[in-house]
């Protein structure tokens, strides 16, 4: 089926006229094509601009739909993980605890104070900085 044209006058100076010229001999096209191809372009790029918003929140709805249910996956893991964490930390105070005599005990808040303040160091250093602190002691 034939694409019906209506024509429209429109002035241009040289300098649009020889890039619409250029642009039509190096595409292979005749100018009246490369000037249709040129107001599509730019039609195409003003609707854009006009919607980036709208555009830029279908793409976030689509990405939290796409990443909830991982991000929600790693935050069960995250949550056991600190509660197996805990759990071996108390186990191994009570274990202390059952195992040395009630006459040999010590107050083991200091111990755990400074085990404390060492993980959250290890936390907070990178992988290799905290390797070269261990080889330097």
């Amino acid at each position: 089926m034939a694409k019906s044209f209506k024509q429209i006058h429109v002035r241009l100076d040289d300098a649009t006229i020889d890039q619409v010229k250029k642009l039509a001999k190096k595409s292979g096209i005749s100018e009246a094509e490369a000037t249709r191809k040129l107001i599509k372009k730019g039609l195409a790029l003003e609707w854009s601009d006009e919607n980036t918003d709208h555009l830029a929140k279908l793409i976030r709805d689509q990405l939290e739909i796409v990443m909830k249910p991982h991000v929600e996956r790693i935050c069960s893991l995250a949550s056991k993980s600190g509660h197996m964490s805990a759990t071996a930390a108390f186990l191994n105070m009570q274990s202390l605890l059952d195992i040395v005599p009630v006459e040999r005990r010590k107050d083991i808040r200091p111990m755990y104070d400074s085990a404390r303040k060492k993980a959250v160091e290890y936390m907070r250093t990178p992988t290799n900085e905290w390797n070269e602190k261990e080889d330097n002691r």
